[in-house]
C-alpha cells in the first residue's frame, strides 16, 4: 500500500492553512459515568460505592539486558515513542502508528501490565489471577474485539459480566441519544471501519480488597488507539486524521462470596470514566467513535496535556467538553 505523498498538495504550501487544518481535526470529549449496583448480602440489600480511589501498585520488573518475547519487553528496553501526536506528518496505512505514542504499545491486553499474582485480603493469588484475567477480557471485548468495534455488537461483553449486571449494561448502550454507550464498548459509526492493523494498547490492571467480605477489587487504567481506514480520503495530513484515542479509568469488583446471590456474582463495573481524542464529534455524542478527517469542520479546544492522555502514570486531563 502506498504512502500519502502529502507534500505535493498545493494547500500543504500555504502554514496558516496548514495550521487551522490539524487544530480542526483534533478535538476532544470527556464523559463520565458513576454507576450504583444492587448486590444481594445474607439478604440484605447493599448499595456498592462508586468511584472508589486505587493506588497505583509499584512492582520490580527485571533489568536484565535480554528479553525473550514471552512478555512486554520492560520499558527500558522499548524504543522512545512521541509524547503527543504530530500536527503534520507523513502517514503509511499499514503502519497507521508510526509517529504516534500507540507506536510501541500492544495489540492485546496480554501487554497490560499487572503485579505478580499474590493473596489480596482473603483472597488467593490463584482467585486474583482469575479475577485479573477476567478483566483482561471484558477490556478485550469491549475495546479491541472487531465484532464489537465494527459490528457493534456488544454481546461478548456483556456476557463476561455477572448475570445481575447485563441488563444496566445492555441499557447504556442501546442509548444512542447520548454518549452512553461509549462507557462501556467501543462502536464505531456507521459507515467507517478500522484499517488492517489492529487497534494498540497500554496500561496498568491493579488488585485491592473489595469494599465487602467476598470481593475483589480491581483498577484499570488504560488508553486505546483506532486506525480508521480513510476510505479514500485525501490529503491524510497527520495521524491525527484517522488516529482516535480513548483514555480510560475503570473500577471493577469481583463477587465470589457465596453469600451473595448466584447472579450477583461475576464481575461487575463499579466505576467508569473515560475521555475521547482526536475523533468526530457528533458521532462521539451518540456513543460511536469516527476519525477526524470525517469532522474537520470541528473546532476542537485545545488540551493543556495531551501527553497525559496517553500516559497512564499521569492523572487523566481535564479538558472539559469541545464538542458541545
Amino acid at each position: 500500500m502506498d504512502d500519502y505523498d502529502i507534500a505535493e498538495h498545493p494547500d500543504l504550501r500555504d502554514p496558516d492553512w496548514q495550521r487551522r487544518a490539524v487544530k480542526q481535526a483534533r478535538a476532544g470529549v470527556r464523559r463520565q459515568r458513576r454507576t450504583g449496583k444492587r448486590l444481594a448480602w445474607t439478604g440484605v440489600t447493599l448499595v456498592v460505592v462508586a468511584g472508589a480511589v486505587f493506588g497505583l501498585v509499584q512492582w520490580g520488573r527485571s533489568t536484565s539486558a535480554h528479553y525473550d518475547g514471552s512478555a512486554p519487553p520492560p520499558a527500558e528496553m522499548r524504543p522512545t515513542a512521541p509524547s503527543v501526536l504530530p500536527d503534520i506528518a507523513r502517514v503509511n496505512l499499514e503502519r497507521p502508528f508510526d509517529g504516534t505514542p500507540a507506536e510501541s504499545w500492544g495489540e492485546s491486553v496480554d501487554g497490560l501490565l499487572a503485579p505478580p499474582p499474590g493473596p489480596v485480603g482473603g483472597f488467593s493469588a490463584a482467585q486474583v489471577q482469575t479475577a485479573v484475567d477476567q478483566v483482561k477480557k471484558v477490556i478485550h471485548a469491549a475495546r479491541l474485539d472487531r465484532r464489537t468495534i465494527e459490528g457493534r455488537d456488544a454481546t461478548a461483553y456483556v456476557n463476561l459480566l455477572a448475570p445481575s449486571a447485563r441488563a444496566d449494561a445492555r441499557a447504556a448502550i442501546a442509548d444512542h441519544t447520548s454518549d452512553s454507550a461509549l462507557t462501556d464498548v467501543s462502536f464505531a459509526a456507521e459507515g467507517f471501519k478500522l484499517l488492517p492493523a489492529n487497534p494498540r494498547i497500554s496500561g496498568t490492571i491493579t488488585a485491592a480488597p473489595g469494599t465487602n467480605a467476598g470481593r475483589i477489587a480491581l483498577h484499570a487504567s488504560f488508553v486505546v488507539g483506532y486506525a480508521f481506514d480513510p476510505d479514500g480520503y485525501t490529503p491524510i495530513m497527520s495521524p491525527s486524521y484517522i488516529d482516535v484515542f480513548m483514555r480510560h479509568e475503570v473500577d471493577f469488583e469481583m463477587i465470589v462470596g457465596s453469600n451473595y446471590d448466584k447472579n450477583d456474582r461475576g464481575l461487575w463495573v463499579t466505576y467508569s470514566d473515560y475521555l475521547v481524542y482526536s475523533m468526530a464529534c457528533e458521532p462521539a455524542k451518540k456513543g460511536y467513535l469516527a476519525p477526524a478527517y470525517s469532522e474537520l469542520t470541528t473546532n476542537g479546544s485545545p488540551v493543556a496535556d495531551e501527553a497525559a492522555i496517553y500516559d497512564v502514570t499521569k492523572p487523566m486531563p481535564e479538558v472539559g467538553d469541545s464538542c458541545s
